[in-house]
């Protein structure tokens, strides 16, 4: 069973989260960090509870020749306090990046792989919220 795993900066205490895989392995982190328990629960929620509108982009970040996989919610169309474009970095048209992979990957069919495990693992905990 897939776990998710807080945790918290020695330097100025935010708070991320890592998906766990049910072998141990980190799937997945938050693309951003929490300064509150409570945000961060309520950004964990939001992603389990959003997961079918999530939006999966891979790619490379220049500085590698490793694959990353990112998954964005689309941005809400009320702002207010909490609104996603506060929390994760966005790209054009495609919301707010709310996770990414917690590895590279040697190939982009991996990486496409690492992404589906991550949407696996996020079904698991929607009965978990109830």
């Amino acid at each position: 069973m897939p776990a998710a795993l807080v945790v918290r900066s020695a330097q100025d205490g935010e708070l991320t989260w890592v998906l766990l895989a049910a072998n141990g392995r980190p799937l997945a982190r938050s693309a951003s960090a929490y300064r509150t328990d409570e945000a961060l629960v309520a950004a964990w929620r939001e992603l389990v509870v959003d997961r079918d509108a999530l939006s999966i982009r891979l790619g490379r970040d220049g500085s590698g020749p490793d694959w990353w996989w990112t998954a964005a919610l689309p941005a809400r169309s009320t702002g207010g306090p909490g609104g996603r474009g506060r929390r994760g970095g966005t790209g054009p048209g495609d919301g707010a990046v709310v996770a990414r992979s917690a590895r590279g990957y040697l190939r982009p069919d991996q990486c496409r792989s690492g992404a589906s495990g991550f949407l696996s693992a996020l079904s698991g905990f929607s009965s978990r919220l109830r």
